[in-house]
């Protein structure tokens, strides 16, 4: 899907019928990220993320600018690189019934302090495409990880002592799929059936693809979204936390989610994803950007 997101008409609109089908911030969530920040990039921007994207294996797998944000959660099955599993989260304290605790404080090594790393290290440049190509993959997942609010809190509950790592530790009941809340707030709420495309994808798990990449841009317009503007991950995160605070964590642990809370956080899940798409593509310009000629 490097051009456009093109289908026949038909075999949009039956796509697009299914609405339980899309997408979240698992593998399918970050290459919709992916996907739309792609479409958006200037041509400079473009080149440089086709011709990182390229150095990069895993497993036999290969990247590029429709699925590297996939890449950053590919490498956690190889042990060597545990260290890394405290970027992917910063955990704002979300305090519910005890008293705020100063001494909870998010890690140094975060998602946010990550990002910023990887960013400023592009701008410079380190002078080894491959370098580059795994900052640039560090850029593409952490833009999407900031943006889904349970990675961007822990709730201090007296059960919870220390936070309950971003809902890891919030029980959910009847949910087949999944059975704590950040892994269905991971799924988008199972908005979209919790669907987990297999790489590379085949013929018809690409339209698929390609046709819920175009029914979030429709839904959530670029042009919808004036805070696509705004390029401080802190912010995101704060944008994050407060989503957390006020929608997320808005159900009783142990509980099944109500069908309103299920419709609100679908919502937002499916908002979040465009606006992370829009973020990356303005933050990938404004490190590679065009080529201005005089005249």
């Amino acid at each position: 899907m490097r051009k456009s997101w093109r289908l026949a008409p038909l075999a949009l609109s039956l796509l697009l019928v299914m609405q339980s089908s899309a997408l979240a911030w698992d593998e399918a969530g970050h290459m919709l990220v992916s996907a739309i920040a792609y479409e958006r990039l200037n041509p400079v921007a473009k080149a440089k993320v086709d011709a990182l994207s390229k150095t990069i294996r895993f497993c036999g797998r290969t990247y590029d600018g429709t699925n590297l944000g996939a890449w950053m959660d590919d490498i956690r099955a190889d042990s060597t690189h545990d260290d890394l599993r405290v970027w992917h989260y910063v955990d704002i304290p979300v305090f519910d019934g005890v008293p705020p605790d100063p001494k909870l404080q998010p890690d140094k090594e975060n998602a946010v302090a990550r990002l910023n790393w990887a960013v400023e290290s592009l701008r410079k440049g380190t002078g080894a495409d491959k370098k580059d190509a795994e900052l640039l993959g560090y850029v593409f997942h952490l833009v999407g990880d900031l943006h889904q609010p349970l990675h961007a809190a822990t709730r201090v509950t007296a059960a919870h002592k220390e936070g309950d790592a971003g809902g890891n530790q919030f029980k959910l009941a009847n949910v087949p799929e999944v059975d704590n809340l950040h892994a269905y707030w991971d799924a988008a709420a199972g908005a979209f059936n919790f669907w987990r495309p297999d790489r590379p994808l085949n013929n018809f798990e690409r339209r698929r693809f390609d046709a819920y990449a175009r029914q979030l841009v429709a839904a959530y317009p670029a042009d919808s979204l004036p805070e696509a503007k705004v390029l401080d991950p802190q912010k995101w995160a704060e944008e994050s936390n407060q989503l957390a605070r006020e929608v997320a964590y808005a159900l009783p642990e142990n509980s099944q989610p109500s069908a309103a809370y299920e419709a609100k956080a679908q919502d937002v899940a499916r908002r979040r994803i465009a606006l992370a798409g829009y973020r990356l593509a303005n933050l990938l310009n404004s490190i590679y950007p065009e080529v201005k000629t005089g005249g």
